[in-house]
């Protein structure tokens, strides 16, 4: 795999991880995995500083906001950061030394550190005019959140109104997070075996669910609480300390985390972690780690923070949890891509309160290298999620007549041929009923043919009821009308929706119709450079591997991928049966083509007018192209609020920079 793939994998798998956890209330990664895949694809970013891009999950906080999502958006008066999560001492020990370097503090001098319980729940930030509540935001992509208003009201320690006489600040950011305790989640598991969205499994993602229904009435009888733990915007008052704030905090009738210490040096910050790792089990909620802040303001400002994170605060997550079970069957499932891998079917388990049947495996290549078998015993770990990973397998305790797996010679659930590729195992048929699912969906997603209405659960009712068995299905699902009505929960205006939806989606951009239709490394970038390069479906089917390589970004594996895919009988089958059934990708307009053509952007920074994304449409629509890192060849930056190293870099080298509103200017002369 070329460091291209394995940036884009990494990416892939952070996002989608981002956007079950931020926006769809669950996830499918634990959190240990997924501080393992940010620290592998920040190390790979930082060997590699041109191959950074502007959307990478190292350069920004969250995940981008569903469109069309019943709640409005808004943007947040300050960007809303995230903190550097640290997993081991000395990490934390660099940590500290870079702070104390930065501030250009004495070796005896004193560096309080305010140290706070890690919640593991859903943050939110809420906006008081004049010590009323005014709005409540989730987190969202960290510029702009989702308005949840109304639920976050009926959580009963939230105060409507600030505590005390005032005066009051004009208006004021409370920034907290959103948790369920355990007594009230057991609570609630004895109330409501299910929801719509199925069993209560734990509460953080329970709690990130809730947040996100539709109903007030059914908010208010789950059971969540909300704790402070900083300020965004401020208008007309300062804290000199953490500490301060806090306290504050408390009066103005927030509940606030505890055990709180404030600790006079490093020591202090390792010892407390180690001791609420200990004593977690007895606390009332779920944590999974310790945050520990510079506790002066002033402190704070000086040592400023990266385009990402604050370089004052950080947390330092908790050992995950660790079980014993046996290994009853290694199994093989398919994934959207059609990538099949190893599952570990498991003697069931209890893991952090959660009943434990199946491991992930990864690929062949991982099961073979940590050599796990049919009958081994081995250890499991779980970080606030459902599935684990197998950590280590107890050699002592194997069967005498244990033999590896193999991969499967054919697909596990459509008996197709498998491709091998690197350490991955492919199905090739685009059709196959496992893959199907997750191919309807992506098609239907925002950036590809942007169907509203789709997501997985309604993919699952149309592939399971067998109105759709193939991708091309889709568009001819106006004649099965009262079938479609036949569904759980599908109703006359919900159907029309959904018809109304693909209709509209059958001339998508060709940029889009490339990304939707689930080609084996083309992404949403890729695709892009390949609608712009080529400007027709016909022309890029046509193309030849030297032809494809001439795009930028596209080596010889994407073109060998891509000319696998236009030459396979079975997807020519499919893209004529689209176009019969009236779907016609739009043209594009030839790269460079517009006022702006021969000028490459990189965007640094929070916009307020726009998000990135808007603003990166904007100049290729006009003939430029967009980049993810500084460099000669970059000839604009556009640097909005909290930009970071990109400014300095581009300062340095003489760059053109922009800020919004001379940006904006810009746009509106052309």
């Amino acid at each position: 795999m070329t460091v291209e793939n394995e940036l884009q994998s990494l990416r892939a798998r952070i996002r989608a991880a981002d956007d079950q956890y931020y926006n769809r209330g669950h996830s499918d990664l634990t959190d240990a995995d997924y501080d393992v895949l940010f620290v592998q694809l920040r190390k790979l970013e930082q060997a590699h500083p041109d191959l950074v891009t502007q959307d990478s999950p190292t350069q920004r906080v969250g995940a981008p906001l569903p469109k069309g999502n019943s709640f409005p958006t808004v943007a947040h008066l300050e960007p809303m950061g995230s903190i550097e999560s640290l997993m081991a001492a000395d990490e934390v020990r660099e940590f500290a030394a870079r702070a104390r370097k930065l501030l250009a503090l004495p070796d005896d001098a004193v560096l309080q550190w305010a140290c706070e319980p890690k919640l593991d729940g859903a943050s939110a930030n809420l906006l008081y005019e004049h010590g009323v509540l005014v709005r409540g935001l989730s987190r969202g992509d960290g510029s702009q959140g989702e308005d949840l208003t109304q639920n976050l009201r009926t959580i009963r320690n939230l105060p409507m109104r600030l505590h005390g006489d005032g005066p009051f600040p004009a208006r004021i950011e409370i920034r907290g997070e959103v948790i369920m305790s355990k007594a009230g989640f057991a609570r609630l598991q004895e109330r409501e075996e299910t929801s719509s969205e199925g069993q209560f499994r734990n509460a953080r993602n329970t709690t990130a669910g809730t947040l996100k229904l539709q109903d007030p009435r059914v908010v208010k009888r789950r059971p969540l609480d909300f704790f402070a733990f900083a300020i965004g915007h401020c208008d007309g008052i300062t804290f000199a300390t953490h500490t301060a704030l806090r306290a504050q905090l408390q009066e103005w009738g927030f509940q606030i985390a505890t055990p709180f210490e404030l600790v006079n040096d490093l020591d202090g910050v390792l010892a407390y972690r180690d001791r609420l790792q200990q004593q977690r089990d007895g606390l009332d909620y779920e944590l999974d780690g310790t945050v520990a802040k510079v506790d002066r303001f002033d402190y704070q400002q000086q040592l400023g923070r990266t385009s990402r994170t604050p370089r004052w605060a950080l947390a330092y997550k908790f050992v995950p949890r660790l079980a014993q079970t046996r290994v009853l069957q290694i199994g093989a499932q398919v994934g959207r891509t059609g990538a099949v891998t190893p599952v570990a079917h498991l003697e069931p388990v209890d893991l952090a309160g959660v009943t434990v049947r199946n491991a992930s495996l990864h690929n062949w290549a991982l099961l073979q290298e940590r050599d796990v078998r049919q009958g081994d015993l081995v250890e499991i770990q779980r970080a606030g999620d459902v599935i684990p990973e197998v950590v280590r397998v107890l050699l002592d305790q194997r069967p005498a007549d244990s033999t590896p797996p193999a991969p499967p010679s054919q697909c596990p659930a459509c008996a197709g041929p498998l491709q091998q590729e690197g350490k991955f195992v492919y199905c090739s048929n685009l059709d196959c009923a496992a893959q199907l699912v997750g191919r309807l969906v992506h098609l239907a997603g925002r950036r590809a043919f942007d169907i509203e209405g789709l997501g997985p659960k309604q993919a699952e009712q149309l592939v399971q009821g067998k109105l759709v068995t193939s991708v091309e299905d889709l568009f001819t699902l106006a004649a099965k009308r009262p079938q479609l009505l036949e569904l759980e929960r599908w109703g006359e205006r919900s159907t029309q929706a959904l018809l109304d939806q693909i209709d509209r989606a059958r001339t998508p951009p060709l940029a889009r119709f490339l990304n939707g239709i689930g080609i084996r490394h083309v992404g949403e970038t890729t695709a892009k450079d390949l609608a712009s390069h080529f400007g027709s479906l016909e022309r890029l089917a046509g193309a030849n591997a030297e032809a494809l390589m001439a795009v930028d970004g596209v080596g010889e594996e994407v073109a060998t991928a891509i000319r696998e895919f236009f030459s396979s009988p079975k997807n020519t089958a499919t893209l004529q049966a689209l176009t019969a059934a009236g779907v016609v990708p739009q043209t594009a307009e030839p790269q460079g083509a517009g006022p702006l053509s021969g000028r490459v952007f990189v965007f640094t920074g929070g916009l307020t007018t726009m998000s990135r994304d808007d603003a990166k449409a904007k100049v290729e629509a006009l003939g430029a192209r967009t980049a993810g890192s500084i460099s000669k060849k970059i000839t604009d930056v556009v640097a909005g609020a909290d930009a970071g190293s990109k400014l300095e870099k581009a300062q340095s080298l003489g760059l053109t920079i922009h800020d919004e509103a001379a940006f904006q200017a810009l746009l509106d002369s052309l």
